[in-house]
This record gives structure tokens, C-alpha cells and sequence, in this order.
């Protein structure tokens, strides 16, 4: 086997190979766009996402369960400092 031939039978391995690898980020891209779409249609709105503070602040006070409960109107009291 000349060295030429050599040369061209190891080109048309890499071809190959790099064709192969083509398909196959294009495919994982096609995946992905679709994981991405999915998950836009699904996930929440941000509005949903923003934090509400008065619900915060009320989960800070009556969320420890280590604690006695309070009373409503300990809690009310605390929620208007």
C-alpha cells in the first residue's frame, strides 16, 4: 500500500467519522430545543416566582414547627412591625 493511498483511505475514515459526529450534534441540538420548548411551555411565570413578602415574613413567624404556636394576634402584632 502506497502512501498515498494510505492518505486517502485514512480521509475517508475522517470523513465518515466527522459526518457521523454531525449527525449527531445536530440530532442532541434538535433534543435539546425540544427539552427547552417543553420547558417554557411548562414551567411558571415569573410573577409566580417572585417572592411574596408578606408571605414570607408570616412563614418566618408561624413556619418553625420547634416552636408552640402563636397566637393570631402575636402574629398580627408581629406582621405590623
Amino acid at each position: 500500500m502506497s502512501a498515498y493511498e494510505r492518505v486517502t483511505i485514512e480521509t475517508e475514515a475522517y470523513e465518515v467519522r466527522a459526518s457521523q459526529e454531525e449527525f449527531y450534534l445536530e440530532e442532541t441540538e434538535e433534543e435539546l430545543r425540544m427539552i427547552l420548548e417543553c420547558d417554557n411551555v411548562t414551567s411558571p411565570s415569573s410573577e409566580t416566582l417572585m417572592p411574596d413578602p408578606e408571605m414570607e415574613i408570616e412563614d418566618l413567624i408561624t413556619g418553625d414547627s420547634d416552636d408552640p404556636p402563636l397566637r393570631e394576634d402575636q402574629i398580627e402584632d408581629m406582621l405590623r412591625r
